[in-house]
């Protein structure tokens, strides 16, 4: 929840700014406290970069939904009914979640307000894939395609999943979408913060996963710094807390705002 690498603002140029968004399920509820703090400072935003629940919020804003709507469709929406069990392929069916995706998404990139990559991973070849143009739901569906709950998505010829396997911070998107500066808001699990033992297998088994999550992204982190660094308390928070949306969002807002805060401050 601090600003870091602080922007030079030259004198009569604006420098293009991008947001980045994490992955974190339940928890990237965060994001839409965190761009409704960016839309009330005014910070002029030109690109989103999002993974898998950061791809799905920053796709919506990206089109041009305010944080306030995105905040009322969060409310409304059955996210756990978005997905349900099917007995082959993977472990949940991701058809409604195509469905919701193409009821309030644009049918292709092209209709977006601001530019957009969604994140996913290439399952063959083990790389990021920057989804940028083409068909949009697909694009945000494949990025939140977590492996072993949903089958691959495939595009273009690519077998893709959860682009948080590899990239659950996509500072490196925005930065390929031509952002100079980039405030990213980070949701992944915090190891650093957040003790509470795991009890029984599958969830010591999530805890395994999340582990390996958040170390790549520090280390990515450390390698690429996006220049405000954003990231909510959300300790008690998991990734299947659905139900936690009036918690969580404020934590978003919150700590965005004490970062834009201090961003604009060293602007004036």
């Amino acid at each position: 929840m601090r600003a870091v690498n602080r922007p030079e603002f030259q004198e009569g140029r604006t420098l293009q700014r991008g947001i980045a968004l994490a992955g974190g399920a339940a928890r990237g509820f965060a994001h839409i406290g965190a761009l409704k703090a960016v839309e009330e400072s005014g910070l002029p935003v030109a690109a989103v970069a999002g993974t898998s629940m950061g791809a799905i919020i920053g796709s919506l804003w990206a089109s041009g939904m305010p944080a306030d709507e995105i905040l009322e469709l969060a409310r409304k929406t059955s996210w756990l009914r978005l997905i349900n069990f099917r007995p082959g392929g993977g472990l949940l069916s991701a058809g409604k979640l195509r469905d919701f995706l193409g009821r309030y998404l644009p049918r292709d990139f092209e209709g977006l307000e601001r530019p957009f990559a969604a994140v996913a991973t290439d399952a063959v070849r083990g790389r990021s894939v920057y989804l940028h143009r083409g068909d949009l739901p697909s694009a945000v569906l494949a990025s939140a395609a977590y492996p072993g709950l949903f089958s691959a998505v495939e595009r273009d010829g690519l077998q893709l999943i959860d682009g948080g396997v590899l990239d659950n911070l996509p500072v490196d998107a925005a930065r390929f979408l031509g952002s100079e500066w980039i405030l990213a808001v980070d949701v992944t699990y915090d190891p650093d913060h957040e003790q509470d033992p795991p009890t029984g297998l599958l969830e010591l088994g999530r805890r395994a996963v999340d582990l390996m999550q958040a170390r790549l992204t520090q280390a990515r982190l450390a390698m690429n710094p996006p220049d405000a660094y954003v990231r909510p308390d959300l300790r008690g928070i998991g990734l299947e807390h659905f139900g936690k949306l009036e918690e969580i969002w404020p934590r978003g807002y919150e700590a965005a705002k004490r970062v834009l805060d201090e961003v604009i401050h060293e602007r004036s």
